[in-house]
């Protein structure tokens, strides 16, 4: 009973310091992109390749269909980082970005703009404060590494 009681005492310190071979990090991400069917691939596709290339680090993701839907889930919930559509309904991208950027103060936030608007959309996005961007269509290990990187740099 004193060895259970030694190594369970030995693993809530462990879990106290975030050892990371005890504690994985989770990403906490919000995805803001109004078709949900490009929202669902994005998640599911970055949980799966996390699972098999990033075992010391797993996402968490919530998914917002439109801008003010977005905004309302930051008001509540922190994040690690976002992937914001330009082009979002009720509230656009670029909206969304300079609020976070401006009064929600997450002006350290990681936000990766996406669309497939070409120049006009990428120059939105990065012009309210977008931290990168990728255009529409969208290669998961593009947003994997940007993830990675932008997270991790932290």
């Amino acid at each position: 009973l004193d060895s259970a009681a030694a190594r369970l005492a030995t693993m809530v310190e462990r879990i106290r310091a975030r050892d990371r071979r005890v504690v994985v990090p989770v990403v906490r991400v919000l995805i803001a992109e109004d078709n949900a069917h490009v929202s669902e691939l994005v998640k599911n596709g970055l949980t799966a390749a996390a699972r098999r290339e990033m075992r010391g680090l797993a996402f968490c993701f919530d998914i917002a269909l439109d801008g003010a839907a977005a905004l309302e889930l930051l008001k509540c919930k922190p994040f690690d980082a976002a992937i914001v559509d330009v082009y979002l309904p009720v509230l656009d991208g670029a909206g969304l970005i300079r609020q976070m950027r401006g009064p929600l103060g997450l002006a350290h936030m990681p936000v990766i703009g996406l669309s497939g608007g070409g120049e006009a959309a990428r120059n939105a996005a990065l012009r309210a404060g977008a931290t990168d961007f990728l255009d529409k269509p969208i290669q998961l290990r593009r947003i994997l590494d940007m993830l990675r990187r932008l997270t991790t740099s932290q």
